[in-house]
């Protein structure tokens, strides 16, 4: 939900695609799209965390947004799209990955085109939707990324991702 004081600027945003859901994250916040990501999983990871994937030699977490949204009997890709956001834990900036079904274009956003994101219950936890953007005949909903995670959930995957790496199947 969006708190009183919170503001949605009007700013561009990458578009894509979870469960046939369309929601948009700041591009500013976009490092790169990885299009069919080798996702190693990870050991004894919360459902949420789908794995690893590495970039230059560095762990990046994988969160399944289709299992945040609550989508966890779909159909999952293989290899799915990763979208890697720029996030701040404790003050230090890292990368998150966040698995996606696809990724449309680039939407720019007037403040017009943006209204508070409706409540959707206590089942999903949706803390990281901040409002929803008008978009051609339907409606975006906008994510902040560095709320995907809480704190806590973000140290526990960089911990296993780092500490203990990927399981690898015989």
């Amino acid at each position: 939900m969006m708190n009183a004081g919170t503001q949605v600027r009007a700013e561009p945003y990458l578009h894509f695609v979870v469960g046939g859901e369309h929601y948009a994250a700041p591009s500013a916040r976009v490092a790169e799209v990885v299009p069919e990501a080798h996702v190693e999983p990870v050991r004894d990871a919360p459902p949420h965390v789908r794995g690893v994937l590495v970039q230059e030699g560095h762990p990046v977490p994988v969160v399944d947004l289709s299992r945040l949204l609550g989508q966890a009997l779909r159909t999952v890709k293989a290899r799915p799209t990763v979208v890697v956001a720029q996030v701040q834990c404790c003050g230090e900036p890292l990368r998150l990955g966040l698995a996606v079904d696809g990724v449309g274009g680039p939407l720019e956003l007037s403040s017009r085109d943006v209204v508070p994101a409706p409540s959707f219950g206590a089942a999903v936890p949706v803390d990281f939707l901040v409002g929803m953007g008008r978009h051609g005949e339907g409606l975006v909903l906008l994510m902040d990324v560095e709320r995907v995670l809480s704190e806590p959930q973000l140290h526990t995957a960089l911990k296993l991702v780092s500490g203990s790496g990927p399981s690898h199947r015989s």
